[in-house]
Order: structure tokens, then sequence, then C-alpha cells
């Protein structure tokens, strides 16, 4: 298990100007609004105070005399739903481990939503880093490649920790070039949303079995879903970039590619991905950006999202989103749909999520691995998924009665089994923000959907030579 780091002033800068445009990986959302709360960009002056209030719960915590204190660094706020539990799974392993190992809980916030990274990367280079961290895990392989994580695949393979375990997509984000670099943790992943009561006053069938398959039956009722005033909109049926509506998004419901996972060559102007962007092109085209863009000003955050605020009938978005309508509208009738896709295309969704690693250079590696393997063991994850209504990324719980109680939620865990990751590339920080500029870029008309996917294919390949 022995590794030597060698993060080049160059890899961290390149690195940490990835990491600097995360305030729009929020889109890797968590499944609890508590978590989309933490990851909004926070002013300095309230980062400064939960700092202070965090260390004064922390110092409370003494070190029994003789115990190897080791430090685990985390977004996760105990202010916040998903920290207050984290931070009782860390006490509970401390009790267990008294006079032997003692995990320090440092809340370390994230900056206008970067994932901690500058802070992490900075301790990394200069040879501090903590023994363990809760990591985004999509941009796992990104790090492990520039040889920022430790490969605890020995250490895995010891505890009986296998691919099998685990949802493929979850594994395959953890990976890269067949190595283990974190123990997968919670997921989520993404459906359609839409208001009942909206389809009977348009006169459509609000029951899930009714519901189309077809895009092309579903551009109809969203369609028959808006109401127009003059030139403005009281109402829209759909609106295909709202909530998680990227690229991504529909690109796999096309059956798009958007990687070679043999050659690891990156295809993001593979046909069928042109296509869905043709596709969100013609909404733009349809409704006129001006007029969606005004109508969307009144979107808002909490009580006014849009399906909230009744101003969208339809919704591409996230299972976390359940646990939103219950507390902002809880008398709202909605259903929960796969989204329908055009001929060649399939059920489709995808799935983010975070993880634990032991970041590169941690002075006791082995103590970080006792206490990763601990809160990532599926009985660990299984009772934090329960207290903060995430999903467990291993397939042994997630079959648990308790995440399908909810009508709403079964739908999100009977489409687990078929969920995409986002490309596990070392060029994936480059992915994510080349896609959500390409949207935007597309839907104003300043780039054709051909022109768009072609310069991030090529721009990514380029990237990538380094790494093949």
């Amino acid at each position: 298990m022995s590794e030597k780091h060698t993060l080049s002033r160059r890899d961290f800068l390149r690195l940490t100007a990835a990491a600097a445009t995360g305030a729009v990986m929020a889109a890797c959302a968590p499944a609890a609004p508590s978590v989309v709360e933490v990851q909004k960009e926070v002013p300095v002056e309230k980062v400064v105070v939960q700092t202070v209030e965090v260390e004064k719960v922390v110092e409370k915590a003494v070190k029994p005399a003789g115990a190897l204190k080791i430090s685990l660094w985390t977004p996760a706020s105990q202010q916040e739903m998903w920290g207050e539990t984290m931070y009782k799974m860390t006490d509970t392993f401390n009790k267990e481990h008294e006079g032997e190992l003692y995990v320090e809980y440092v809340y370390t916030p994230t900056t206008a939503g970067t994932q901690m990274v500058e802070k992490l990367l900075t301790n990394i280079a200069a040879g501090t880093p903590p023994e363990c961290a809760y990591f985004d895990r999509f941009i796992v392989p990104s790090w492990a490649a520039e040889g920022s994580l430790t490969d605890i695949t020995e250490f895995a393979a010891q505890k009986g920790i296998k691919e099998d375990d685990y949802f493929p997509f979850a594994w395959a984000e953890a990976t890269w070039k067949g190595r283990l670099y974190c123990l997968p943790f919670d997921t989520d992943d993404r459906a359609i949303y839409y208001n009942k009561d909206h389809f009977k006053e348009a006169g459509l069938d609000p029951d899930e079995k009714a519901f189309p398959t077809s895009v092309e039956e579903f551009d109809a009722m969203a369609e028959k879903l808006t109401i127009k005033e003059g030139p403005r909109f009281k109402r829209m049926g759909f609106i295909p970039w709202s909530g998680q509506g990227w690229i991504y998004s529909y690109g796999w419901t096309w059956d798009g590619h958007f990687y070679n996972p043999d050659t690891l060559e990156v295809t993001f102007n593979d046909p069928k991905i042109v296509a869905a962007c043709e596709w969100l092109l013609s909404y733009a085209d349809k409704y006129g950006m001006e007029n969606v863009e005004s109508f969307a000003q009144a979107f808002g955050g909490e009580a006014q999202q849009p399906m909230d605020a009744g101003l969208l009938s339809m919704e591409y978005n996230g299972d976390w989103m359940i646990a939103h309508h219950k507390r902002y509208k809880p008398d709202m009738n909605y259903g929960v749909v796969p989204m329908p896709w055009p001929e060649g295309g399939r059920a489709a969704t995808w799935a983010g999520g975070w993880s634990w690693v032991i970041p590169a250079g941690a002075p006791n590696r082995e103590a970080g691995w006792e206490f990763i393997s601990y809160v990532g063991a599926p009985e660990q994850v299984h009772w934090y998924c329960k207290e903060t209504a995430h999903i467990p990324t291993q397939t042994k719980y997630a079959a648990d009665p308790v995440y399908t109680e909810d009508p709403h939620h079964k739908v999100f865990m009977d489409l687990l089994p078929i969920a995409n990751c986002r490309p596990p590339l070392p060029v994936g920080n480059f992915l994510w923000n080349a896609q959500v500029e390409a949207r935007d870029l597309i839907i104003h008309g300043q780039k054709t959907p051909k022109q768009a996917m072609d310069d991030i294919t090529t721009e990514a390949n380029k990237q990538m030579e380094k790494y093949l």
C-alpha cells in the first residue's frame, strides 16, 4: 500500500481552477433540502460564524488519554441534518474505540460551493492533509489521476469489500484504472414530477399509469398545460433546462454515450446526444427564450420553487424534492414518473452522491481506513440514509422496504438499477462545467448543438491525452 504523492504545482493549479467552478456542481444535488442549502454560496461572514460555532462543539469532546488522534474533514455542518447525523456516527465510533483511536470532526466549509477542494488541495500539497475526508464522488477519478487520493484497493480487499456490493454507477465513480480510491456512501437519482391538479384542469389523465412514455406525447402535454395571457406566460407545462435538466439528463434518455469505457475516448458528439440537444433547442425556439426567461424571473428558492409556486406543471428533478415539497407545499397533489423517451431512446436516469476518501500523504492511513470503513459499512450507511432521507449505494440495504414506503420515492428506487453516472474520467470536472455552458449557448442560439458537442469532444480528448 506504500505510495509517494507527487502533486506538482501545475496539477495543483489545474485542480484548483476546476474546483473554482464548483458553484454549478451543486447540480450533483444531495437527497435532502438541508444539503442543498449547505451547497448554496455563503457570505464570508456567515462561514466564519459557523466555523467558530462548530469548533466550540468539537472542543467539548476531549480526546481520551493515549488515543491516536486523526482528523475528518467534512462540509457537513452540525447545524444541518446531514452534519448532525454524521457527527453522531463519528461520536459513536470514538466511544467504541475509546483509548485507542479518536476522530476529530472538523467542519470545513465550502467556498462558494467548491466542495472544500482548494483547502484540501492546499494541505495535500503542503504534506499536511487529514486522514479522511467526505468527498463528492464524481470528482474522485479526477483527483485519483493526479495522485491526490490514497489507493485503498488492498484495504478494501482485506475487508471483503467488492464491486458486487454496490450499484454499478457508484463503483464506477469510485475507481480509476481498475483501482479503488473511495468508499461510496449515499446517492440519489432523477425523474419527472408533475402536478396532477394541473392535469385535471387541462383535461389530461393524472394517473401515473396513463403517463406517456413517448417524448412526442410528453411535448404535446407540456403545450396543453401551458397558459399564456398575451405574450406573457402564467404557467408553463415544462421547461427542459429547469431543475436537473442538463445535457447529461437527456443525452442518456436519447440513449447517447458520453464516453467509451474501453478506450476512455470522450464522445459528447454522439449523434444521439446531439439530437437530445436539438430537442432542448426546440423548446427555446417554440416558446421564445426571452419570454421564458422573463417568466422564470418569478422562480425562487424554498416555497418559491416553480412547482411549489404553481408556475410549472412538470419538472425533471431529483428525489430530494420529495422532502422539499413535503416541507413547502404539503398539499400539492403530484406524481412521479420516469422521463419519456424518443424512438430509439430508453428509460434512463442518473445518480450522484458522496463518498469517503483518504487524501494522499495522510500521516495515519491505517487509522483513516479504520474510520472510513466503519462509516462506509452497509449498516452505518443504512442508518445514515434513513435518518437523512438519502439512498444507500450498497444494494443490500437499498432493498429495504423503508425506501419504497412512499410511492413517490419508490419510482426513484426502481430506477436506481439503470442509473448512469457522469463519465468517471480525470476530465470529469471539465465535462460537467462544459455541458452546463454548452446547454446555455445552445438554447440562446449562440452555438448549434453539433458545434457545441464537437467543441467539448475535441477539448476533452485533448486533455485526456496525458492520462492515456
